[in-house]
């Protein structure tokens, strides 16, 4: 098991804290905007060049703040050297496992909450993609991989890092992992909160990951076919 998380140098204290603010504050205002202040829905091509931009910005963002003010390394997070087919392999085995795991809590949280009806702008896209596979291409590839996926586990795994570098302590670790799942449970309010303790729940199970193998490439292979498959099952139950 690797446990690299405080072996390069890197600012103590408020440094860390800043970084993290840095990468936080963007997306909670992003969050804010859209599903407190934004009073039309998206439109299609929301829906892809959205994660395209703000994804790949953030990206380029993260690592910024990681590489640069926080001197931090990219292999602190996995996402250099061998293993890559270990990785992809863990990776597709996470996500099937994720999936499984929705669908035997799903039944238990639609008795604890009642069921929301599908959001209409999810179905947009999804009746949008099932009927044109160029547009389901761009959505399972760079849009899933780089526009979602990648860019919310690396966004996930650098602030944990920081954060865990301020509060280095078996406690502090785990306090830091609950606190950072329960914002990004949050962040998903707009699809009910079954949604909310479900992916929250999900969060921490990642964080654990990461927390026990500093591996972030596994964990972006899994959200990519977490959410590519359930996107390819909806498109086919709607062309059946």
């Amino acid at each position: 098991m690797q446990t690299n998380l405080s072996k390069t140098a890197v600012p103590a204290g408020a440094g860390q804290l800043l970084a993290a603010a840095a990468a936080i504050l963007p997306m909670a205002a992003l969050t804010f905007w859209m599903y407190l202040v934004r009073d039309s829905a998206p439109g299609l091509a929301e829906f892809f060049l959205g994660p395209l931009l703000v994804g790949g910005g953030m990206i380029f963002w993260v690592l910024y703040l990681h590489l640069v003010p926080c001197r931090d390394s990219l292999t602190s997070l996995g996402l250099m050297g061998a293993g890559w087919w270990r990785d992809l392999v863990i990776g597709i085995m996470l996500g099937g496992a994720f999936l499984l795991l929705k669908s035997l809590t799903q039944p238990v949280l639609n008795a604890c909450f009642a069921p929301r009806p599908p959001n209409p702008e999810i179905m947009q896209l999804i009746y949008a993609v099932s009927r044109d596979p160029w547009l389901l291409a761009l959505w399972l590839g760079p849009v899933v991989w780089l526009g979602i996926a990648g860019f919310e586990e690396l966004w996930r795994v650098f602030v944990l890092r920081r954060l865990w570098n301020v509060f280095p302590g078996s406690a502090g670790r785990w306090l830091v992992l609950l606190i950072v799942s329960t914002l990004i449970g949050l962040a998903h309010g707009y699809q009910g909160p079954a949604a909310i303790v479900s992916i929250g729940f999900k969060s921490i199970l990642m964080g654990g990951y990461f927390m026990a193998f500093s591996r972030a490439r596994p964990l972006i292979v899994s959200h990519a076919v977490y959410d590519s498959a359930q996107i390819i099952m909806a498109v086919v139950a709607i062309n059946a």
